[in-house]
């Protein structure tokens, strides 16, 4: 930008030096003309006509300035006497443009110009005919939402990977992409993973994640709002942030995904649990790390069924780990399996961090995340720190919809107690029941509240709304006759468009909160939300375990949890 801005200059008119060592506007000079450029329309497809139109924001008179485009695209035009920018695109303009303008005084002023960028996305025309393949190395964004190209070398198989190229923001990179999700994959829009070869990590800095070598896609088929996994994910990280612990987190950015060329979808790019992954949040990259992959990941003795499990760590996948064994994880589960509520809860310091747990067990109650209570977790055991973590994974089922897209009331309730083991042992006991009830209220006056919940999906549909519309538009009817759900949503009659699944999320959003006070007799919060460290009644969750709170809040710690 700084060529162009000398181009610029060298092009302006010629004005006298006006160096007077401050920065006050000089006597009898042109005051700053402060230059907004601002798009009709900012994200647009290919054929459209893009039209952008520069002002002084200064409210100072044009006619006193000269200005300039600095890089139009080929078959641009500025007009200088009215101020404006117009280009009829083609289709082989689909990409992200910043469009700089300059503005010089006519007379009295100096120096390098002022100026304004305006950022257009021109969308590739999937639904065109006559459509080009975009080119991977430059279209980087589609309307906003960075693009991720995948170019196999040959069709994906069911199981398994393949050689691939994957080009991100620019940047080639030797991969391999699979299919993913137990049942994801057999969707019309499945989920995939990338691997990245040795020594190639993907840099997604600008999104939040950087330094990877796989990188999970995880489809929103499932998911007609669009964004579900994120909004757990990032709510489980600002619980985090909210009572200042670093926790195992999962992060994840929105992208666009094309393979070999052609248009798939919108994507939640998310973190792929493994060494490197604990190994860039801090943890040790050679800790066990087991995965719960169905409910019989319960911790308890029996399994989902109620039947005698057949090894401890039933219900379990060993994904990462230098010890090589099953051991630290069947430790736990016989802790927490073999002994009665007040032994666990006089022991439990010694092998998990309560407060931890009894966070895990409130996200997915509030949020109404049934099949991630116990299953669709990790469990983290490093060799030199005998605690044990917990990392959320995988919510499909959360926020007003089960697995299958099934409707779940805002009222309903899931106290979890089937499911995992260690909840049933903090509920049962009247000093830890107490505790829950405390983080409870603390969460929903800040990071579980329907208003921070409500600012996060604001963003959300900020920034993806234009690319979730043409998402459905392509895959709306996949949806509506996909047979995991078709029958029984059709024979409920509760089937939504896009539009109708966002409404429904927010309301969901709002009756939770509401129900979850109700329910467990906590009152209305009193002070707005506000995020991050400073939210009343969150502080207190640091540190050890808290005191059961005081006055209007004060819980009654002589009955264990119970709605």
């Amino acid at each position: 930008m700084l060529t162009v801005l000398a181009l610029l200059a060298a092009c302006a008119p010629t004005l006298p030096s006006l160096d007077t060592g401050d920065t006050a506007t000089p006597t009898g000079a042109t005051p700053p003309c402060r230059p907004l450029a601002t798009a009709d329309d900012a994200r647009l497809l290919e054929g459209d006509a893009v039209r952008i139109r520069v002002a002084c924001g200064s409210g100072e008179d044009p006619a006193r300035y000269v200005a300039m485009a600095g890089n139009p695209p080929h078959g641009a035009f500025f007009d200088t006497s009215t101020w404006t920018f117009t280009w009829d695109t083609d289709l082989a303009d689909g990409g992200r443009y910043d469009l700089l303008f300059a503005v010089y005084p006519r007379e009295g002023g100096s120096g390098m110009p002022e100026t304004a960028v305006a950022t257009v996305w021109v969308a590739d025309a999937i639904d065109d005919p006559a459509n080009e393949a975009p080119d991977p190395r430059t279209y980087s964004e589609e309307w906003g939402v960075p693009v991720i190209h995948v170019l196999p070398a040959s069709s994906i198989p069911w199981d398994g990977y393949v050689p691939a190229t994957v080009v991100f923001d620019g940047t080639a990179y030797d991969a391999e992409i699979a299919l993913r999700g137990a049942v994801s994959r057999g969707y019309p829009k499945p989920g995939y993973t990338l691997r990245f070869a040795d020594g190639q990590h993907l840099d997604a800095s600008p999104w939040g994640i950087s330094g990877v070598d796989h990188l999970n896609l995880m489809t929103p088929f499932d998911d007609n709002a669009y964004v579900r996994q994120a909004l757990c994910h990032e709510t489980w990280i600002a619980m985090a942030d909210a009572v200042g612990e670093t926790r195992l987190v999962v992060r994840s950015f929105f992208a666009v995904l094309y393979l070999d060329g052609a248009y798939v979808g919108l994507y939640e790019a998310m973190d792929h649990p493994d060494d490197e992954w604990l190994e860039d949040l801090g943890f040790d990259r050679d800790a066990d790390l087991f995965k719960a992959v169905n409910h019989d990941a319960n911790f308890y003795a029996w399994d989902a069924w109620g039947s005698p499990k057949g090894s401890l760590h039933q219900g379990y996948e060993r994904k990462e780990g230098a010890s090589g064994t099953w051991d630290s994880l069947d430790a736990l589960v016989d802790f927490a399996a073999s002994s009665d509520t007040p032994t666990f809860v006089a022991g439990m310091d010694a092998w998990i961090r309560p407060e931890e747990f009894m966070d895990w067990f409130l996200f997915v109650h509030v949020t109404s995340a049934d099949d991630s209570g116990g299953k669709n977790a990790y469990i983290y055991k490093s060799a030199s720190d005998p605690i044990y973590r917990y990392a959320p994974w995988d919510f499909n089922h959360s926020f007003g919809q089960d697995w299958m897209t099934l409707r779940i009331p805002s009222s309903a309730y899931n106290d979890f107690t089937w499911a995992n083991g260690i909840f049933r042992h903090l509920q049962s006991d009247a000093g830890t029941a107490a505790e829950l009830r405390a983080r409870l209220g603390a969460f929903l006056d800040g990071p579980l509240s329907a208003e921070a919940l409500r600012a996060r999906l604001d963003g959300y549909y900020a920034l993806i709304d234009r690319s979730a519309r043409r998402d459905w538009s392509r895959w709306r009817e996949a949806y509506r006759s996909y047979g995991g759900w078709a029958h029984a949503r059709a024979y409920v009659g509760d089937w939504t468009e896009y539009e109708g699944e966002k409404a429904y999320l927010y309301q969901w959003v709002d009756e939770r909160e509401a129900e979850m006070r109700s329910v467990h007799g906590l009152p209305a919060r009193r002070t707005a939300y506000r995020p991050a460290l400073d939210v009343p009644g969150v502080l207190e969750l640091s540190g050890s375990h808290v005191s059961p709170p005081s006055g209007d809040r004060a819980m009654d710690t002589s009955v264990a949890w119970a709605p």
